[in-house]
């Protein structure tokens, strides 16, 4: 495998070798100097970069991408100076990088909506900093950078920068925005819904779903008196602004008919 560092990036190149558990030598030749990356099953063993060697190998060719590489198979380090995975070295790499450019503006909208991946492959093995932890709380398809942001009492740009960071390490992606809240009336439906599921009208349901990138099928409803319960979603057609309830769930939440509760969808 050969290419051109800027047309194909190290995160790209990284992940590739990681998430196909490849073993053998990545030389890149750089302006600078000849720089190799030894990978075992996917895993940093070794780096050198001129006369750096281990981890500050990984980091300085990092923050210099250039040069074309050539990935050979089969070729095993003779010696191991890396310790972190793979993706903790690119993390971290990533996070230097963030540092010097710290006053520099990110480019990504204040509306975008962070959400997690879910891929346990990417974020499972990562060493993750308070702020991190933080960020990724309110990772739930419904916060955007600016709410994040108020929620933490961080700098929105902080926040961006965190984002673009676990974004390109594979933790996060971006939607362009967040599903509306919807003001939904309860109703008594007479055909057979279990206990702590609600009726909501299939085409709201479809909405949130291009949003969200999948049908949710759970609900948040929040009651006039600041309860906040979730319950089960089943379409229902031509359900309108209406919610469905069967009797023994609005005995259970104590709560009437022809009540408005304020919907959103949970994924």
């Amino acid at each position: 495998m050969t290419g051109t560092l800027g047309l194909f990036s190290l995160v790209d190149l990284f992940q590739l070798l990681a998430s196909s558990a490849r073993t053998g030598r990545l030389t890149v030749d750089h302006p600078k100097a000849k720089a190799r990356v030894y990978f075992d099953k996917g895993q940093i063993v070794h780096a050198s970069f001129g006369e750096t060697e281990g981890e500050e190998a990984v980091y300085a060719l990092f923050g210099d991408e250039r040069g074309s590489f050539e990935f050979q198979v089969g070729i095993s380090a003779s010696q191991k100076t890396v310790n972190a995975s793979t993706e903790n070295l690119m993390l971290e790499a990533i996070r230097r990088l963030d540092e010097s450019h710290r006053d520099d503006d990110v480019m990504i909208p204040d509306e975008s909506v962070p959400v997690f991946t879910g891929n346990t492959q990417s974020s499972s093995t990562l060493s993750l900093e308070p702020q991190e932890v933080e960020l990724l709380k309110y990772m739930d398809g419904m916060h955007t950078i600016t709410e994040i942001a108020e929620k933490t009492r961080s700098e929105a740009n902080d926040i961006k920068i965190m984002t673009a960071r676990l974004v390109r390490v594979g933790v996060l992606k971006l939607r362009d925005k967040k599903p509306r809240t919807a003001r939904l009336v309860t109703r008594l439906e007479r055909d057979k819904l279990s206990t702590g599921t609600v009726g909501v009208d299939k085409n709201i349901l479809g909405q949130w779903g291009t949003i969200l990138g999948e049908t949710p099928a759970q609900v948040a409803c929040r009651f006039p008196d600041g309860r906040v319960l979730m319950f089960k979603a089943k379409p229902v057609d031509e359900a309108g602004p209406y919610i469905m309830f069967s009797m023994e769930t609005l005995a259970i939440v104590d709560v009437p008919v022809n009540v408005a509760l304020l919907v959103k969808p949970v994924v």
